[in-house]
């Protein structure tokens, strides 16, 4: 009975693959624009990407209540919301399409042979056609249209190139300062942490130092110290694998003078800190209220404090400036810079607050912009993805001012997987 059911059940598997792979053959259009159309399999696909990227950052992707989720005062739930994101980017591969056609570009045969290579690395990974093409089933789509939508992504990128140059240097600047400006706000800080770091101690209790901050060796006082040697007769060494140096009282002899106090590291090598008294972070405090009082709207002075605090000094704060000031966006890497950007947009030029952070207080102070600040060098790691971002803008505004003439199939809309029920995709 049980061999019965398993061989029902797995030919009901077989029949839904062949329809599943049938459905994709098919690939059903979903929208029309002038003689051309995408189907209902690139919308799919594209969704599993996006449920792969929230998967890939923690999202609890494979529960259903958070699918269910209402994240507006319409009653749209993240399901809908996502959906709907995913539409429009699917109106937008198509109309790129389009406009691709209309500049009379071309893709090389060097890009189409780079499109080949990555279907074939698929399929020796997969290890058949068959085992690939069940594979992405999952997401919607079958080998032959995944090479489709490669060949359009490709189109797309070529369409960027030659709308905005290929690092956007065929952007007007008057278009970039405009995304700069709106975007980026600039400002110095001065930061006081809260936190001190642990010094390093040896076994008798004392500070150690260190050749260097990376800790390479023990920084000796080879002049006045003595080396000792153990029963064997052999001279006693560190950690480190060097011959230690004693004083006459028996420590260890550290050369002070050339040497760097070491940082206690932990585990994963970072300095190990400890949080400020209650008295020692109220006194912290009471300093960056005076520096708030003293510079607010008085630039020169800010930067007269600012150059108070140098990185030379080992009392465990950290100081945070630069010539030109950071720029801190919503997607910047240090989640406090989201309320800082908050903060100083309540300011005007040269206006100065106090934000808390877990890490510190940080007297904040706000500049203008510095024209053309993003293709300044020593703010290339503020503005690493600048272009990309605006190139993404300006594409986007581009396509989407034809989606009124895009004609969207709602009914095979409707009929499609929604992002509950598709694969998460981090592959493909």
């Amino acid at each position: 009975m049980k061999k019965f059911i398993k061989t029902v059940a797995l030919a009901l598997c077989l029949i839904m693959l062949i329809c599943a792979f049938s459905a994709c053959a098919e690939a059903e259009p979903l929208m029309t624009y002038g003689e051309k159309t995408i189907s209902v399999n690139v919308y799919q696909f594209l969704l599993s990407r996006m449920k792969g990227t929230l998967y890939y950052y923690g999202y609890d992707v494979g529960n259903e209540a958070f699918w269910k989720t209402v994240v507006d005062m319409n009653g749209t739930t993240y399901d809908q919301y996502f959906c709907n994101i995913i539409k429009e980017q699917t109106v937008m591969y198509l109309v790129a399409d389009v406009m691709f056609d209309e500049q009379g570009l071309s893709l090389s045969a060097e890009q189409e042979a780079k499109i080949d290579e990555i279907m074939a690395r698929h399929l020796k990974n997969a290890g058949s056609e068959n085992a690939l093409n069940e594979e992405l089933m999952q997401y919607g789509v079958n080998s032959e249209i995944l090479r489709e939508i490669y060949i359009l992504e490709a189109k797309i990128q070529v369409l960027k190139e030659h709308l905005y140059g290929k690092n956007g240097e065929k952007i007007d600047v008057t278009e970039k300062e405009e995304y700069f400006n709106e975007n980026y706000v600039g400002f110095r800080q001065i930061f006081l942490a809260t936190y001190e770091y642990v010094i390093d101690e040896d076994r008798f209790g004392d500070q150690v130092y260190y050749t260097d901050d990376k800790h390479t060796a023990i920084a000796y006082d080879t002049v006045n110290g003595k080396t000792k040697t153990d029963e064997f007769g052999k001279p006693i060494k560190d950690v480190l694998g060097n011959p230690e140096y004693f004083t006459e009282d028996g420590k260890i002899a550290y050369d002070k003078e050339n040497g760097v106090l070491g940082y206690l590291l932990t585990e994963s090598g970072d300095p190990a800190v400890v949080a400020l008294s209650k008295e020692k972070k109220a006194e912290l405090y009471g300093k960056a209220q005076q520096y708030l009082m003293d510079c607010n709207g008085d630039y020169a002075l800010f930067e007269e404090y600012i150059a108070l605090y140098d990185e030379s000094e080992s009392n465990g704060i950290i100081y945070l400036n630069s010539e030109s000031g950071y720029y801190a966006t919503q997607n910047s890497d240090a989640a406090y810079f989201d309320e800082i950007t908050n903060t100083l947009a309540e300011l005007d030029y040269g206006e100065c607050a106090i934000y808390e952070s877990s890490y510190g207080y940080h007297v904040l102070c706000k500049y203008e912009n510095e024209a053309g600040a993003y293709d300044d060098k020593k703010n290339e790691d503020a503005f690493g993805s600048f272009y990309d971002d605006l190139i993404s803008r300006l594409f986007e505004e581009l396509c989407l001012a034809r989606r009124g003439e895009v004609k969207i199939d709602e009914e095979v809309f409707a009929g499609a997987l929604t992002m509950q029920e598709i694969g998460a995709n981090i592959l493909y």
